[in-house]
């Protein structure tokens, strides 16, 4: 007979999995149905919300592998395999937004007679480079977990030179970090600058893909979360919450660096084509949502984590990381759907709210299902702490 938790465990699955069905429908009927159109620019931000702190998985343990840091270890391999998880969605994802969202996305698709349009701003172009981007982080990803996975998978008599699987990773681990850059710097371009007429600005895409990193890297407290309930949390003791959380404040500081930085060239600069949707965020309809963001990315975190209990306190993290969180989806969002619709409000529909919950449920179903085949430790860097 199985254990409690195990039943519970079992029912949350239960719950995920008719989650993502609903969500799943509600996609097939909105598709096919002539009066139910699903709002494809703000599912367009729920995925790239989905596409980028599923990413950051990896990104997260090959930057602590860099830094030779032990205090993150057993956050690793459930990171790792949150990235992977996704894997499925984010080319799906990709393939319906490029085949039924591309009218409502993208502005140069139906130019003026006289307007010249770059070589960039060809559709099969930009399937081809969005992609092959992700085939290509998604390889580089499935590489770096097999290595990592290795020791942990290999036979009792099968002889591995764990010093050298630690080397691998090390030398790997700027590879995987590269390809996260390139995958999110095109999607940066191509779901978000290249929506607004003539804009460029060199330090968006570190802005987006920044933003990712700093979601994601919050996001990490669900683990702890999670992992108290399957095996009483006995890896993450106070040192992994405090550090953690030194490390969300670090970029705190940097995510406002970068936003403050693209926008007071907006702001200064005062070109129509740049500054509009940005007045519009500021002081339209849209003024709750630009604000919300602030306080959630910004003054909340920073103002929370001046104080030493707040980073020993699960529950207080948990808040911060919701609010973070929600930040960066709401970035997002002022990204693209002020630009493509201006008097939009968000989930007005029974079927954007539920496909936005079906692939977040259908997300956790991966993860879950990934746990309980694969190691969820990384067990042998975890008995090579210094």
């Amino acid at each position: 007979m199985s254990s409690p938790r195990t039943q519970r465990g079992n029912v949350a699955f239960g719950v995920l999995v008719i989650i993502f069905l609903i969500g799943a429908g509600a996609l097939a009927y909105g598709l096919t149905s002539t009066d139910a159109r699903p709002d494809f620019p703000l599912l367009t931000v729920s995925f790239l919300f989905l596409l980028g702190i599923s990413q950051v998985g990896v990104v997260f343990t090959a930057i602590l592998r860099l830094v030779e840091s032990d205090w993150g270890k057993p956050w690793y391999r459930i990171a790792e395999l949150s990235t992977l998880a996704f894997f499925p969605f984010a080319i799906l994802g990709f393939i319906l937004i490029y085949v039924y969202a591309s009218d409502e996305l993208f502005y140069w698709l139906n130019p003026s007679p006289d307007e010249h349009l770059s070589a960039w701003l060809d559709m099969q172009w930009l399937f081809i480079r969005d992609m092959g981007s992700l085939l290509l982080f998604y390889i580089l990803a499935a590489v770096y977990v097999r290595k990592s996975l290795l020791p942990d998978m290999a036979d009792a008599d099968e002889a591995i030179d764990h010093d050298e699987v630690e080397r691998q990773l090390y030398l790997f681990s700027p590879i995987m970090l590269a390809g996260f850059i390139l995958c999110n710097t095109l999607i940066s371009w191509d779901f978000a600058m290249m929506l607004i007429p003539h804009w460029h600005s060199t330090i968006f895409p570190i802005h987006y893909w920044f933003g990712n990193v700093f979601a994601g890297t919050a996001a990490m407290i669900a683990v702890v979360i999670v992992m108290r309930k399957v095996d009483g949390g006995k890896h993450f003791g106070p040192h992994q919450l405090k550090s953690l959380g030194m490390m969300v404040t670090g970029y705190t500081l940097l995510w406002l660096y970068f936003f403050w930085a693209q926008f007071f060239v907006i702001w200064f600069g005062n070109l129509p084509y740049e500054s509009e949707p940005v007045w519009r965020q500021m002081y339209g309809h849209y003024s709750p949502f630009f604000w919300t963001m602030i306080v959630g990315c910004f003054f909340i975190p920073f103002a929370a984590f001046l104080f030493a209990i707040v980073k020993r306190s699960v529950l207080a993290m948990s808040i911060i990381a919701i609010g973070i969180n929600l930040g960066i989806w709401i970035n997002k969002y002022l990204m693209i759907v002020p630009v493509v619709s201006p008097d939009d409000r968000p989930f007005d529909h029974w079927i954007d709210a539920a496909v936005a919950l079906g692939l977040l449920a259908g997300f956790l179903m991966v993860v879950v299902i990934l746990a309980r085949r694969l190691p969820v430790y990384s067990t042998w860097e975890m008995n090579r702490e210094s």
